[in-house]
């Protein structure tokens, strides 16, 4: 969806300028039609409707010379008509006047003054091609999340795959980039040239097709971050498995999000699908079931969870893969501490496995109680986002 003060963003629109209704910029913006001598007087109008809901009206306000009482009724027709907004060519009026700021802004209606010699057909061929790929990314971040949270049929995944807009190779590798720190993104765009790529909340997805099963993703990727001087270090990035296309893009989506949140996890800078063994299968149990997983998680650590010393030693203990020692290093404590620290969880929730088998149920219920807490900072970030 595009608002009206993402029109600042554009080309063409950089140098418009807000005269009212600077606090309603956020009103979405669909199409962009002409205001010409619709108003004028003794001009009969063809149909109610003469301008579309949602639209960015462009005028000269040449009806209105020697006519200004002309404007005011013409304002209130197109809020009346849930127009978006109207833009103006300073031609026949350099300032409007107050009585029409007054009430442009008491109706919280945006009325903006071009920056120059802007022509018409130009604002509205860019304003439109803006749109239409506003509406491409939001039908991105849809399929995207559609991939994660839902189950889809074949039809759909098809139906999905012919409406991207850029056609897809018979093989589809996907990376999802999350970023550790905000930065300027300006530079963001430049991942186009590399494949399709969907802003995900904080995240990025790109989508990267080949011919060849054999798709060398990795390397381009690391190549055009070089070449683009852009910082890999503020990036932690999960690689799918590669699949085909039209019948594996949902698969490589989940594949890339949850290798990306491991990563985050395990504080990684790359985690590739295809090198995890055991992982996959908690994925897969806690994006089937989110609930039972939670409640698997819950009702074995919850002793632990309430106390904050002996939960992070615990999971300080898997995330360094059972290492008493860098583990000891980690917390800053002596290995024997450590060691008594494991024997007091033990005791605590899993008094009667072995040590093989306390390892086991520890680190499937360590690494899914920090996924769900991973996944919920991610799906924050895309609400923030969205709101």
């Amino acid at each position: 969806m595009m608002t009206v003060k993402e029109l600042w963003q554009i080309p063409i629109t950089k140098h418009f300028t807000v005269v009212a209704g600077k606090n309603a910029l956020d009103k979405k913006v669909e199409s962009v039609e002409i205001l010409d001598f619709e108003f004028a007087t003794g001009i009969e109008h063809a149909r109610e409707t003469i301008f579309n809901p949602n639209s960015l009206v462009l005028s000269s306000l040449l009806f209105a010379n020697q006519h200004p009482e002309l404007l005011l009724e013409t304002i209130k027709k197109l809020i009346e008509l849930r127009v978006s907004a109207l833009a103006y060519k300073p031609v026949i009026f350099k300032e409007l006047p107050d009585e029409i700021i007054a009430y442009a802004n008491e109706k919280g209606f945006p009325i903006l003054r071009f920056g120059g010699d802007e022509f018409f057909e130009t604002v509205i061929m860019e304003v439109m091609e803006h749109i239409k790929e506003r509406k491409h990314e939001t039908f991105l971040t849809e399929m995207v999340h559609s991939f994660l949270e839902e189950e889809v049929t074949e039809e759909q995944i098809h139906s999905y795959v012919q409406q991207i807009d850029h056609p897809l190779d018979k093989y589809i590798c996907v990376a999802n980039l999350q970023r550790k720190n905000l930065s300027d993104d300006k530079w963001m765009n430049s991942f186009l040239k590399l494949g399709i790529v969907c802003h995900y909340g904080d995240s990025l997805f790109i989508f990267y097709s080949d011919n060849h099963q054999h798709i060398q993703f990795e390397k381009a990727l690391t190549d055009h971050m070089d070449f683009y001087h852009i910082p890999s270090e503020e990036w932690t990035i999960g690689y799918s498995e590669t699949h085909v296309s039209h019948t594996g893009l949902h698969l490589a989506v989940r594949e890339a999000y949850y290798s990306c949140a491991l990563a985050m996890i395990e504080m990684k800078s790359v985690c590739h699908y295809e090198q995890l063994t055991s992982e996959r299968i908690l994925f897969e149990f806690y994006r089937n079931d989110p609930p039972f997983a939670r409640n698997y998680m819950n009702k074995y650590l919850n002793k632990l969870l309430k106390n904050q010393e002996l939960l992070h030693t615990a999971i300080s203990f898997i995330l360094k893969n059972g290492n008493v020692k860098e583990v000891a290093g980690a917390l800053f404590c002596h290995s024997n501490t450590i060691r008594y620290r494991l024997s007091k969880i033990q005791q605590m929730i899993d008094p009667s496995s072995n040590e093989l088998a306390f390892y086991e149920h520890l680190s499937q219920a360590v690494k899914l109680y920090l996924l769900d807490k991973q996944v919920g900072r991610m799906s924050n970030d895309l609400d923030s986002v969205q709101k």
